[in-house]
């Protein structure tokens, strides 16, 4: 099998060029607008100049790149002044995912990025930024895994032949709907990173906007009243919750959950459309996140961990964006079946934490408010226009902070089936349980801090192999007997039998007992490193 050397689509060059000045676009409207630049300024000759060599430069990076399949090798030529081939295994490829901008649809090109088994840090993939439709279904189908590999309609590797297509592959799992669509952006919690966008912008407009105009507008905001500053602020929070539902529907729009053999097919975006493969065989964690505008209408959003996967977007990994609870269980018995299980089991089954570690809940948060508290009084005492007890005002959110640290208590658990699925509960502001095999955990650990070992109290941590951040998980303050017990049953499961010889999806769990039967002796500060192969 192969495939003689390739170019990349000639609308490689527009686009990187686009790229480049994209990040100077806002300084440029900036300049331009405020009159700044001057009509005999160099500036437009300086930059006539830089555009034109910047075409040159980056017409010679598309001409010299080249790629290529030979001898079982996925081989790539790129560089001008130094040149560089990289070869990748056919073997090694793990995913390959496709995806395509709007301005790469007005070409008529796709992007096709190809995962290996290095993971996913710097260097671990091969991106090909400008392929014809043909020429990426055509790819596409060469480094599919061999055990997966089928006859690829259309075009053949000699370039003979009807023009091959990308189709959607596999059988249809879910589609996100409309509605759900628009009730996963309006309960999205995206709002802060709207606020930044907003607060970005108004930052822009002291350069945007006209002096006279601007000191205007600002005369104007230093005489508002409480009222106007209120509606102001609720208007502001509006805008903010309106973005945080655009942002949502442009990720998610067309959200479509496929399963092709045992590889998933998760394709997302309303204008950047992307479709990613996840092979089901190195997922390595799932975790059900209830957010705090979806958990009282039983709303889950799932997602998973997968080794050697990377995680460039916030929509990587996402299984599923929302689902209801009763509805996650089916679709993790066709897309997951060795991490199902019915989340009103894992409500019934968790081990809680010591009464004792209550009070260490509670006051948690307020440790950070009291060092705030500190802060902003100081801020407030160097200001000529606040008293220095303005800063105070801070310590009006500490009733907040002890009910935020006693639902965290009373949400916190964990439970061991006897399959060897460690379910561990937890929440920040969203309720999250995650789902890991013990026989996939990269490490695992029980810590004491002097304070811990006066009330006898100790931290679990574990981990997963992860493309990106996650894949790790923790319970602070339980029992440190639970914790010797919970660290022996976890040695004793990874030692286990292999998921195909394990019980079925729907068999029952036994929750890991506690009490001192299940003491293993000293296994504090105990890190494990051995695992199964991924």
């Amino acid at each position: 099998m192969t495939l003689p050397p390739r170019r990349l689509h000639p609308s490689w060059i527009v686009l990187q060029l686009v790229r480049s000045v994209r990040g100077f676009l806002v300084p440029l409207v900036v300049v331009v607008v405020s009159g700044r630049g001057g009509g005999d300024s160099p500036f437009l000759a300086i930059a006539a100049i830089g555009a034109a060599l910047g075409l040159v430069t980056t017409a010679a990076r598309w001409w010299f790149f080249r790629y290529e399949i030979v001898a079982g090798e996925l081989r790539v030529y790129s560089g001008v002044v130094s040149r560089q081939e990289r070869s990748v295994p056919l073997d090694r490829v793990q995913s390959v995912d496709t995806g395509e901008s709007p301005l790469q649809r007005l070409f008529g090109v796709v992007r096709v990025k190809v995962e290996t088994a290095a993971g996913g840090g710097a260097g671990s993939d091969v991106t090909f930024e400008s392929l014809t439709r043909a020429d990426a279904a055509l790819l596409t189908g060469l480094l599919r895994p061999a055990r997966d590999r089928r006859a690829i309609p259309g075009e053949d590797a000699s370039g003979d032949g009807e023009v091959a297509r990308l189709e959607p592959a596999g059988t249809l799992v879910r589609a996100l709907s409309t509605r759900d669509l628009l009730l996963a952006g309006a309960t999205s919690g995206r709002i802060g990173p709207a606020l930044a966008i907003i607060g970005g912008s108004v930052q822009l407009l002291d350069d945007l906007l006209p002096e006279d105009i601007y000191e205007r507008f600002s005369g104007v905001a230093m005489d508002v009243s409480f009222r106007g500053i209120l509606i102001g602020g609720l208007a502001v929070g509006l805008v903010a919750w309106l973005f945080a539902i655009v942002s949502t529907v442009l990720t998610f729009g067309g959200f479509t959950l496929r399963r092709d053999g045992d590889q998933l097919l998760i394709g997302s975006g309303l204008l950047d459309r992307r479709q990613a493969t996840i092979p089901i065989r190195r997922i390595q964690a799932l975790t059900m996140t209830e957010g705090l505008l979806r958990q009282p209408f039983g709303l889950v959003a799932l997602r998973v961990e997968s080794a050697g996967y990377g995680t460039d977007a916030p929509e990587t990994g996402v299984l599923f964006p929302l689902l209801r609870r009763d509805q996650v269980h089916d679709l993790l018995r066709q897309v997951v079946p060795e991490m199902a299980l019915p989340l009103d089991r894992i409500d019934g089954q968790l081990n809680r934490l010591p009464d004792r570690a209550r009070r260490r809940y509670a006051l948690s948060p307020v440790w950070g408010l009291v060092t705030l508290t500190m802060f902003a009084t100081g801020v407030a005492a160097a200001l000529p226009i606040t008293p220095w007890w303005a800063g105070l005002s801070v310590l009006a959110l500490v009733p907040a902070g002890v009910g935020l640290g006693l639902w965290r208590f009373a949400d916190t658990g964990w439970s061991l089936d006897d399959r060897g699925l460690l379910v561990v509960r937890g929440r920040g502001i969203a309720r999250q349980t995650s789902v890991l095999p013990a026989r996939r955990l990269q490490r695992r650990s029980l810590n004491q801090g002097p304070l811990q070992r006066r009330a006898r109290l100790a931290t679990f941590r574990a981990a997963v192999a992860s493309g990106g951040s996650g894949g790790a998980v923790g319970i602070e303050h339980l029992d440190v007997h639970d914790g010797d017990a919970l660290l022996a049953a976890l040695r004793t499961r990874s030692r286990g039998t292999h998921p195909s010889e394990s019980p079925t999806a729907d068999s029952g769990g036994e929750s890991l007992g506690t009490g001192p039967d299940g003491v293993a002796g000293k296994a504090r500060a105990e890190s494990v490193a051995a695992m199964s192969p991924i």
